[in-house]
Formats: C-alpha cells, sequence, structure tokens
C-alpha cells in the first residue's frame, strides 16, 4: 500500500474510541485525515465477536449514559441499550448484600437498614457525600483540594470497615488498582455519573459503540489492516513499508 501524493493534514494512530472521535472532530473541523487501524476493524478494547450465537464483548465492558462523551456524539436509542439491575452485590462473612440507590429501587433496599452492610453513621456519610456529587456543578468536583480516594473517603466520614467491604473491591474494577490511590477529583466525577446515569450495554453488544462512532466519518478516512512501525519526517511508516504523509500525527 502506497501514499496519498499530497498527504493529510493530520494522521491518526488508531480507531478505538479516542482515536475515533479524535478524527471526527478533526474532520468536522475541515482537515483532511486518514485514521490508521493496526487490526482488521475498529474499537480497540470495545469489540464484540459472535461466538455459537451468542453475543460475546471481549474483556469486561460497562456502558454509563451519563458520560459527557456518551451524551455529545452517540444516538443512545439506536444502540438499544439494556440496563443492568442498579446495585452491587456485596459478599460478606454473613452472605451477599444487595447495595443498591434507594431512590431507584427503593423496595430493594432492605440491606441498608443499619446494622446489616454498614453502620447508621456509615451510611449517613455515604448518602452526604453521593448528594454532594450529584448536585454540586461539575467545576466545583473538578476544582476542589485534591488527594487520593482513599483520603477523600475518610474525609467524608466513612469508616475504614466499609471501605474495605464495598469501596476497595468495587473501585479496585474500576480504577484497575487496589490501593485506592486514584485522584479524588476523579473518583468525585465517576461516582456523580453512576449516581446520575445507567449502567448498561447496547443490544449488539460493546461493539455497536465504535461501529456507530464509525458511521459518522467520511469515506476514505478509516483504513484497518494498516499498523503504523514508527514516526516519520514526513508522517508515519507503515509495517508493510509504506508511508502516510501528513502535516500532523
Amino acid at each position: 500500500m502506497g501514499q496519498r501524493d499530497d498527504g493529510v493534514d493530520v494522521v491518526v494512530v488508531g480507531a478505538g474510541a479516542a482515536g475515533l472521535a479524535c478524527a471526527a472532530d478533526l474532520v468536522a473541523g475541515g482537515l483532511r485525515v486518514e485514521l490508521l487501524e493496526a487490526s482488521d476493524a475498529v474499537g480497540g478494547r470495545m469489540r464484540t465477536d459472535r461466538v455459537a450465537g451468542f453475543t460475546v464483548d471481549r474483556g469486561f465492558q460497562v456502558f454509563n449514559t451519563s458520560y459527557p462523551q456518551v451524551k455529545r456524539r452517540l444516538d443512545l436509542r439506536a444502540l438499544r441499550l439494556r440496563p443492568f439491575t442498579p446495585g452491587v452485590l456485596v459478599h460478606t462473612d454473613d452472605g451477599f448484600r444487595r447495595f443498591v440507590d434507594p431512590t431507584r429501587r427503593p423496595r430493594e433496599g432492605r440491606d441498608l437498614l443499619p446494622g446489616r452492610l454498614a453502620s447508621a453513621r456509615d451510611l449517613a456519610a455515604l448518602g452526604v457525600l453521593s448528594a454532594r456529587d450529584v448536585l454540586a456543578p461539575v467545576r466545583y468536583l473538578r476544582t476542589r483540594p485534591d488527594a487520593t480516594t482513599l483520603t477523600a473517603l475518610a474525609d467524608a466520614g466513612v469508616s475504614a470497615d466499609l471501605v474495605e467491604t464495598f469501596f476497595r473491591p468495587f473501585l479496585s474494577g474500576v480504577f484497575l488498582e487496589d490501593e485506592l490511590e486514584t485522584s479524588a477529583r476523579f473518583f468525585h466525577l465517576v461516582w456523580r455519573t453512576m449516581l446520575r446515569g445507567t449502567l448498561c450495554l447496547p443490544a449488539d453488544g460493546i461493539g455497536a459503540v465504535p461501529a456507530q462512532l464509525t458511521s459518522g466519518l467520511p469515506g476514505g478516512v478509516l483504513r484497518t489492516g494498516a499498523p503504523v512501525a514508527s514516526l516519520t519526517d514526513r508522517g508515519v511508516a507503515l509495517a508493510d513499508g509504506g508511508e502516510v504523509a501528513a502535516r500532523a500525527v
């Protein structure tokens, strides 16, 4: 595969969700763009396979309707979203406890009675923390003095017991680290989206999200099966020996 004689304005490397959004914004700005993807399809980690008639996502996937970029870029109705039951099951020494949002599932909130999953003090602290994150302007959450998530939970009055029973195992799967060293600002923003949005998956799997983003790109922008080997003075060199000239990468 060769190169375009006159090159393009921008080469975007990788057609995951970020690459697709970047390419769309550049195209909307009137630039000539080439989006290069090494694999045979878009999506990066957001891929879905069909196995024996089943829809199978690659890896752990959850779609949150409250993410700002989701609202801005996607047609949620077209994704035919299927919601998860709001809440989590917590494994304790006394068996499973159901931790639900009482504003959505009040009839299933019996495990939120003081003493079953958490103390009355913990429940009050969690209620205040959650109400603030839901109601406060995003600017406030972004500009508060920062600390670790673990410090923020302690400052909010959440006990070490509830951190170990609920927050550490839950947030370890979200932040991909179990020391809760993630920025408290980021924690509050994520907690806000979980409380304000719906956790779900598209009926056709998470791959429907990058597929929809791709559908909005003009023809000729995306090239799959085109791994980039290196940057060059003119743009990028491809693994097959070709080159794509561009003013920016």
